[in-house]
């Protein structure tokens, strides 16, 4: 599966920023209005993936995972890892809200590495085809990169070349320890294998 399309759908880090809005609104609320923290606690309602699963399994996409604990970082790298390919990734192309920016900034945490869930991470030999596709739909879709015969699994920023570990932690752990059992919690039955970007359209 080397030379294929790496396709993200909607935005990264939903489920964490929701998390964070409804749970540290006092604190944001220093910084921020009780507006853009309502938006940033709305995102949850982004978290079905009913509609583009359904869309990608009639495209006959060749990889399919929702992300989530970890965040796009480790959903990267279990793709890799059950794919047996590396990637390269391009920091700037992968969706995320400015309100998942700004909420992570404030607190000092990787957006990348935060709690995610709400969107798909596929794999095609044609993901601009299926982008279009997603956003005629409805659907925020993007080509990040594309998957390579390497080992390597690699974030590129402009001439930066970051090597994702699979160690990791996920950033929400900073903020809230109770969060990990709520996503376990919201997501229990469901099987999960099928500071500067500011793309938040």
């Amino acid at each position: 599966m080397t030379g294929c399309d790496i396709v993200l759908t909607k935005w990264i880090a939903l489920k964490g920023t929701s998390l964070i809005a409804e749970k540290k609104e006092n604190e944001l609320l220093k910084e921020f209005s009780g507006y853009f923290i309502n938006i940033a606690r709305c995102f949850d309602s982004y978290l079905s993936v009913q509609r583009e699963r359904e869309i990608a399994e009639g495209f006959g996409v060749l990889y399919t995972c929702e992300t989530g604990e970890g965040g796009i970082y480790k959903a990267l790298w279990e793709m890799g890892e059950e794919l047996g390919v590396g990637f390269e990734v391009e920091l700037k192309a992968i969706p995320v809200k400015q309100e998942t920016i700004e909420i992570s900034n404030f607190f000092d945490i990787d957006p990348y590495k935060l709690l995610s869930g709400g969107s798909l991470l596929l794999v095609t030999e044609k993901g601009h085809d299926l982008s279009h596709i997603m956003q005629k739909n409805g659907i925020n879709a993007a080509v990040i990169g594309k998957t390579n015969d390497t080992k390597d699994r690699v974030i590129l920023n402009d001439s930066i070349r970051r090597f994702i570990c699979p160690r990791d932690k996920d950033e929400i752990g900073v903020i809230l320890s109770e969060a990990k059992d709520l996503y376990r919690k919201d997501q229990h039955g469901q099987k999960r294998k099928t500071h500067q970007n500011s793309k938040g359209h």
